[in-house]
């Protein structure tokens, strides 16, 4: 078996050379370790010795692709591949990849899958190794344990033994924490303790760092990535370790160069590591009544500056700088909540629903990607209990188990959606085209500004209604959250979540109503209305059907269908995105609404990306909105993140686009259209205007104009050049300057003349133009400009559109730089009005100064 084992183990080498050795020699130096470990007053019969032995020799031997073939199958045909593969590409491309993209994978991928799925695996395969075979040259087969009745009566055993160093110490003592009895062939009293025999191998196996582990040639003549090279450096350093005083003492005579720091700090961590293993070990042996380890922990690891006494740092110092959070509860409690999101308790409704909504998306995803079909959805309601308003929310999703409730759903900061755990519990997820809404790991938390009293009951796809489990809040993050074991009468019938919040005396308005909170930029309106327009109005772009009730579960209806922005009556979109459902059923003055809506939805159109995906409906703006929507500042487009609007909007546009955000509060957003797609939704939108003959406000015709060239389109259709002669277009303005040789740019506040509450044109001298000189970026909120990239204050926007056709006009190369001339202001006669003459700056372009 030895062998068998070490011509197998010398493959591991060639599919990941960047590991330290893995070798035969890693394999004959745990034996000498487990024997130090265990000390004198610890025997082990021949049968023990056998199984730890054999336990040792397979251990790590599926860390290569020639096991994985041994043991039924290639690493790429592991259910497991599909995922593993799909989180690489997800991390290079940043979303879910297109099955095109995994058939066949690029190979640079494909090997990183391949190198973290043989790390991830190698403890499980090795479960199934002892017992498997193979043919021959000379078709025969053959096993790594060749006698047949040690192979039926260990087999097994071994692999469990193996597989057990990657196993906590819970699983460890649930598989093996009872002796097994002896075979037919052997003495009765060759008992084997698998609990002692799983200990010795853990701890050995953590405890091997020396020399032996990186060889300074082998580290020479390999090509190391930084990580791996100050793993190899540290263990190149440690030598042999020793026992005293229940102790393994590991030194570093030679010590390490400032230079060398890191790898200092990871030998540190690592034996830090191996003094837990060694503790958890020795106690859980005596807890159930085993003889105590010789080795209890690791000496000289208790701080830096005590292991610093066996390993030398030259010309540094270590400090522990180290970051700790030692509030937690507080610092979920803020970040989770006020401090990030404000004090809107409708952005926690939003995101509680767009959680449920990733849930259903997920098995959606999932059903698709196993060939089936699956229509999910999500059902909100209040209910009253003696004078207590409850909010609830339930989906249809994957569910979780509890183990993700109780670990990654409170891991405050991680997304569980694609987690290792979420990811085996549900194989074909990470390989699906689901693309979570939710990124950060916080949206959960953000519950705790909406109630104190929280229960989230949950049932796993895989599971039965038995299965239910409960967590429960009883006082915010306070205090421990209880998580038990649903009642009969709890249980789900079906696999999903649901959440229930006692909503604080806040947020309702005394009756069966709730206070929602309408942000724009200027102000927030606090106004009483129903669930149904609060999720209206937080979630125009539902990526699931969304159902409401205000009178208890019985009571819901469907308000919200899958993608219906798409396909619903314009009116019913603007009216959502608006929020006019909220505002109308308030008593908010809504004076002109209606006919403002109206006039700009029969132009209402869809944008598509380059495979014909709706990513936007939305029409350029024509009308000033109604003065008393618009004292209120009231935002008419929305870029969602996931179903959910954001503040963030397109200026000159009404309606809505679909984005992405990369901020935690998910306040704002960056549409998903490109500039290709926007050119072609906005080139459309030009042509209407100008053939429909919608007459344009003038104060309004620079602004539109500005948002047309913002978002990538042309303005030749569209008369926005002011001029003694009258408004240009860009066409005719390339034609009025190329009769002048010098050309002046009145600055706008000379332009018109305010007379009482009116802004009156004045009369422009000759040779002059007007524009707005400003520039207005095409997205409010936390966002950068788009879909044009940051560029200088002149070089985009209206005040780009004119250089371009001065240098048309005048015939100027494009590289001709038209930047200085911006900065020589003079100031002169630049209008009248009445026949009073009107002083002001202006910037002079004469023909002449350029080449």
């Amino acid at each position: 078996m030895h062998k068998r084992t070490s011509e197998l183990a010398g493959e591991i080498s060639r599919d990941l050379p960047e590991y330290t050795q893995h070798d035969v020699s890693h394999l004959d130096a745990l034996w000498e370790l487990a024997d130090l470990i265990a000390g004198p007053d610890i025997t082990l019969n021949p049968a023990e010795g056998f199984i730890l032995g054999a336990s040792i020799l397979t251990h790590d031997l599926a860390m290569s692709r020639a096991s994985h073939l041994l043991a039924g199958g290639g690493i790429r045909a592991r259910a497991e591949w599909p995922d593993a593969l799909a989180a690489e590409l997800r991390k290079q491309v940043g979303r879910a990849p297109y099955p095109a993209e995994l058939a066949p994978p690029p190979e640079d991928i494909a090997t990183r899958a391949e190198k973290l799925l043989l790390r991830d695996l190698h403890a499980n395969v090795a479960e199934v190794l002892p017992t498997r075979s193979w043919t021959t040259q000379d078709n025969e087969t053959s096993y790594l344990i060749a006698d047949a009745e040690i192979r039926s009566a260990y087999g097994r055993l071994i692999g469990t033994v193996a597989a057990s160093h990657h196993w906590n110490y819970d699983r460890v003592l649930d598989n093996l924490g009872s002796p097994v009895g002896v075979p037919s062939f052997a003495p009765v009293n060759w008992t084997v303790d698998t609990l002692l025999l799983a200990s010795l191998l853990r701890t050995a196996d953590a405890a091997h760092l020396d020399p032996s582990r990186a060889p300074d040639l082998l580290a020479a003549v390999r090509d190391l990535p930084r990580e791996s090279r100050d793993h190899w450096l540290f263990q190149s350093r440690l030598q042999r370790p020793f026992l005293k005083n229940d102790r393994l003492v590991f030194t570093a005579s030679q010590g390490f160069g400032r230079e060398e720091m890191n790898a200092w700090w990871l030998a540190y961590d690592a034996l830090r590591i191996v003094d837990d293993e060694l503790r958890n070990a020795d106690s859980m042996l005596v807890e159930n009544g085993r003889s105590r380890l010789a080795a209890r922990g690791v000496s000289h690891v208790d701080s830096p500056k005590s292991f610093r006494e066996v390993s030398l740092c030259r010309d540094w110092e270590p400090v522990a700088a180290e970051i700790a959070v030692n509030d937690v509860a507080g610092l979920v409690e803020r970040l989770g909540g006020q401090e990030l999101y404000g004090s809107d308790w409708t952005v926690a409704l939003r995101e509680i629903i767009a959680n449920a909504c990733d849930a259903v998306k997920a098995r959606e995803a999932l059903a698709e990607y196993r060939g089936r079909a699956f229509h999910g959805s999500v059902n909100v309601w209040l209910e009253k209990r003696d004078n207590e308003t409850w909010l609830a929310c339930n989906d249809n999703g994957i569910g979780m188990s509890p183990s993700v409730m109780g670990h990654q759903l409170l891991d405050f900061g991680c997304s569980s959606w694609l987690a290792p755990a979420v990811a085996r519990e549900n194989p074909g997820l990470v390989a699906s085209r689901f693309n979570p809404t939710g990124r950060f790991g916080i949206g959960f938390f953000s519950v705790f500004m909406m109630a104190d009293q929280v229960q989230v009951t949950s049932r796993a796809q895989k599971s039965g209604p038995a299965d239910t489990w409960i967590l429960e809040f009883g006082h915010g993050v306070s205090i421990r959250p209880c998580l038990r074991r649903a009642t009969s009468s709890e249980e789900l019938d079906d696999p999903g979540t649901t959440i229930k919040l006692l909503l604080k005396d806040s947020i309702t308005d005394g009756n069966s109503g709730l206070l929602a909170k309408i942000n724009s930029d200027s102000m927030a309106l606090t106004v009483p209305t129903s669930l149904a327009n609060i999720l209206k109005y937080i979630l125009p772009a539902p990526e699931v059907d969304l159902y409401s009730g205000e009178n208890g579960q019985t009571s819901i209806e469907r308000i919200m269908s899958k993608n219906d922005w798409i396909c619903i009556d314009a009116v019913t979109l603007l009216h959502r995105v608006m929020g006019y459902h909220i505002l109308n059923t308030s008593g908010w003055k809504t004076d002109g609404a209606e006919e403002w809506v109206d006039h700009h939805a029969e132009r209402l159109q869809l944008i598509s990306d380059a495979d014909g995906r709706p990513i936007g409906r939305a029409a350029l703006i024509t009308r000033v909105l109604s003065r008393e929507l618009d004292r209120w500042g009231q935002a008419s487009s929305t870029v969602t993140a996931g179903p959910a609007r954001t503040r963030t909007a397109v200026h000159g546009t009404v309606g809505l686009f679909t984005g992405t955000t990369d901020r935690a509060a998910r306040d704002s957003a960056r549409p998903v259209a490109d500039a290709k797609s926007i050119a072609e939704w906005i080139g459309p939108q030009v042509q209407q205007i100008s053939s429909l003959g919608i007459e344009l406000p003038e104060e309004w015709v620079e602004d539109i104009a500005g948002a047309v060239i913002e978002l990538g389109g042309s303005t030749d259709s569209m008369a926005v050049w002011r001029t003694k002669e009258g408004w240009l277009t860009q066409s005719e303005l390339i034609d009025w300057a190329h009769k002048r040789d010098r050309v002046y740019v009145i600055h706008p506040v000379y332009a018109d003349v305010r007379v009482g509450m009116r802004d009156i044109p004045a009369d422009l001298i000759e040779d002059a133009v007007y524009f707005e000189i400003g520039r207005r970026r095409a997205l409010t909120g936390h966002v950068t400009d788009w879909p044009l990239p940051e560029s200088s204050f002149h070089s985009a926007g209206i005040p780009g559109a004119f250089a371009t056709a001065l240098r048309a006009a005048w015939g100027l190369s494009v590289s001709v730089d038209l930047e200085p001339a911006w900065s020589r202001d003079d100031t002169r006669v630049v209008s009248s009005f009445q026949g009073e003459e009107i002083q002001g700056d202006v910037t002079e372009f004469n023909r002449a100064d350029f080449p």
